[in-house]
Order: C-alpha cells, then structure tokens, then sequence
C-alpha cells in the first residue's frame, strides 16, 4: 500500500516562490534588456545547439525519474494512484527515450527540451499559489498558464521556436516592450511577495 507523504512541492511556501520567480524574471529580463543583441542572437541560434539540448533533456528526465523513483528518502517521489504498479517500467523508459530523442530527434531539440523543463517546472510555483488567500496569489497563475501554453507547443512543434525567434529579431520594438514588461511584472511579484504574502 502506498503511503501518502507531504510531496516536497506542497512544502513551499508562496513567499519563497514568490521571491525566487520575482527574482529570477527581473534577472533573465534586466539580461534581455542590457544585451539585447547577444540575447536574439542566441535565441535564434538556440534551435540549433544540439548538446545543450541532450544536456537540459538529459535534466528533464532525471527530473521525471526522481518523481517516479519510489523510496522514503525522495522528497520528489509522486503517487501515481492506480498507475502505481507502471512505476517500475517508466522508471525504465526514461533513459530508453532520452537515448532514442538525443540521438534521433536532434533536429530543434534544444526548445523541445525547453518546452520539458517549463512544464515539469511550472507545478512547483503553481503548488505554492494554489488555494491560497491572498487575491494576488493570481499574479503567479497568470504568468505560467501561458508559459505553459507556450511550452506545450515546443515539446509538439519545436520548429515554432525557431520561427518565432526570428519573427521577434526583425521586430525591435515587440523584443523592448516585452522585456520591460517582464521586467515590470518579475518586480510586482516580488513587492508582493514581500509585502502581502
């Protein structure tokens, strides 16, 4: 019988994760900001970085492995409920199609990856703001819904990525606004972090 545990996402509380995404959108948005050119240029080179890819898919799975690896110590270990007894043949799988994506799948393989991580990433604010009192709590769902959104396109159409990042380098102006609104936002969630949460 499986017993039920404190998963480690439910564990974190919604000042922390407001204050860590605050902190890391202001930081990855000031980037875009003062380098604006060394940051399209690797957006648009992105889709082509094979080994950054294997590397961030390599992260995804380990991820994925630690929330199925079933044992007291594992603070990620998830309940699969009537799904439990599979546990054993994903724990398999993860290294199998890792290989099978790193060594065939290379074309665009770094924003499928991407697209993983924000997936497997977004549970762990969303954890924090779920059901929680204050009514900006709201500000954390309604940046990764999109993300999300977003994320899910490039783990089924990586090619959207590469198209995208070159529509936004021929178009300036869309690349400062909305890496100072990024900015703007990352800064509200922190002061609500701070002062409300």
């Amino acid at each position: 019988m499986y017993e039920q545990h404190i998963h480690a996402y439910e564990q974190l509380s919604l000042p922390t994760a407001g204050i860590i995404m605050g902190m890391v959108l202001i930081v990855l948005h000031l980037i875009a900001i003062i380098k604006p050119g060394e940051c399209m240029q690797l957006l648009t080179s992105a889709h082509k970085a094979t080994k950054a890819g294997q590397i961030l898919l390599g992260i995804d799975f380990i991820w994925v492995a630690l929330l199925l690896f079933d044992a007291e110590w594992n603070p990620l270990r998830m309940d699969l409920f009537e799904f439990n007894n599979m546990r054993g043949i994903l724990l398999i799988l993860c290294p199998i199609i890792w290989f099978v994506m790193s060594s065939m799948c290379k074309e665009n393989l770094l924003p499928r990856a991407l697209g993983m991580f924000l997936l497997l990433m977004a549970i762990v604010p969303l954890s924090a703001a779920f059901l929680k009192e204050p009514l900006t709590r709201l500000l954390i769902p309604i940046w990764w819904y999109p993300v999300l959104t977003v994320a899910m396109f490039w783990v089924a159409k990586p090619y959207l990525f590469r198209d995208w990042a070159t529509w936004l380098s021929t178009h300036a102006g869309v690349y400062r606004v909305g890496a100072w609104c990024g900015l703007v936002y990352g800064g509200l969630i922190l002061l609500c972090a701070i002062l409300f949460w």
